[in-house]
């Protein structure tokens, strides 16, 4: 298979380095079953991330030479950017799967990417495979009070069927390279997912379009500190709500008649914060904010029984911060103060 990975990256010095490192110990690319070709994409960095990316890259060349790499520095920033000019332009043609992947992760096992790559080809009915993301928190031997339940939450995130996280995920090009992601977009993992299983709102959303690979993590830099996280899900309910107003938009356009992926494409060209104007004319409650505040307590009741008692307390702690970001949340999009 001809395999084109991209890694988007945005001040990430300090990381970027460590990540291609632990890239280089995947079993994947020393599998001559595979072509595989690397695009580093820094987007709109104030620091050296290209110049780290560059040298991280030359010394994974070294250890794999059949891997062809290189990077792709874009001056306009935003994670949705950056993805479009990986997915239509960066990418070779020819590939026919691309891996998508921040710059601050690590890897769990050396085959974790091998499996989450053979998960999809054993998968006729799938268009994309994730693996398992667990918070790094979880590797510490003594976590505070505090970070048990931080890990105890992630937990309760993974039940149920499988989500994309924006962090690693293995999609057929043909399926990823059939829609463009609107500019401004602040949470891109589920409209990623929503528009891969529905075929941009063509007919219903498919489960069995997204696979889970057996024994593949990878871990992703936990916030901490209440200040840092109650920003971070700021950003994500507010990136859920928009994707909600758009998911309605996308919908119409189908009924409509009309190709919303032309219609996403005009809109980049003609306004980078199209989408913010979308929030601004929403009058309405926060589109998923009931939702949102009450999901812990529904993802509690998918764990077994003995289990549900164990991750109460976590529930509830997450349940009374949700409603508290659901609040600021709500001022958020009435300003359209969606710029993170």
């Amino acid at each position: 298979m001809k395999i084109a990975m991209g890694i988007l990256a945005y001040n990430e010095e300090r990381t970027i380095g460590s990540t291609i490192s632990s890239l280089a110990e995947q079993s994947v690319l020393e599998n001559t079953n595979h072509t595989i070709s690397i695009h580093v994409v820094p987007n709109g960095c104030r620091d050296a991330t290209a110049i780290h990316g560059r040298k991280a890259l030359e010394s994974l060349k070294k250890r794999h030479p059949s891997v062809q790499v290189e990077v792709n520095e874009l001056t306009e920033g935003g994670k949705a950017n950056a993805w479009n000019h990986f997915v239509h332009e960066f990418s070779p043609a020819d590939a026919e799967g691309l891996l998508l992947l921040d710059a601050d992760i690590h890897f769990g096992e050396p085959e974790c990417l091998e499996r989450v790559v053979q998960t999809l080809m054993e998968s006729p009915a799938a268009v994309v495979a994730v693996d398992l993301p667990l918070k790094d928190i979880a590797l510490k031997k003594k976590p505070s009070v505090r970070e048990r339940l931080s890990v105890n939450a992630s937990h309760l995130q993974v039940t149920g069927t499988p989500k994309i996280a924006g962090s690693l995920y293995f999609v057929r090009a043909d399926a990823l390279r059939s829609f463009w992601m609107p500019l401004g977009l602040l949470v891109e993992d589920g409209f990623v997912k929503a528009m891969l299983l529905t075929d941009s709102f063509r007919h219903p959303e498919r489960a069995e379009g997204i696979v889970r690979a057996p024994e593949a993590t990878h871990y992703f830099k936990a916030v901490t500190g209440l200040k840092d996280w109650f920003s971070h899900e700021r950003r994500l309910l507010n990136g859920t709500a928009l994707n909600i107003l758009l998911f309605s938009n996308i919908q119409q356009l189908v009924r409509d008649g009309e190709d919303p992926n032309w219609v996403i494409q005009e809109n980049n060209k003609r306004d980078p914060f199209w989408v913010v104007g979308l929030a601004k004319a929403h009058r309405a409650t926060l589109p998923g904010g009931f939702e949102f505040m009450g999901e812990p307590l529904r993802k509690l009741t998918r764990l077994p029984t003995q289990r549900k008692f164990a991750f109460l307390p976590s529930a509830l702690l997450r349940t009374g911060l949700n409603i508290a970001v659901f609040l600021a949340c709500q001022s958020d999009f009435k300003l359209g103060r969606l710029d993170w």
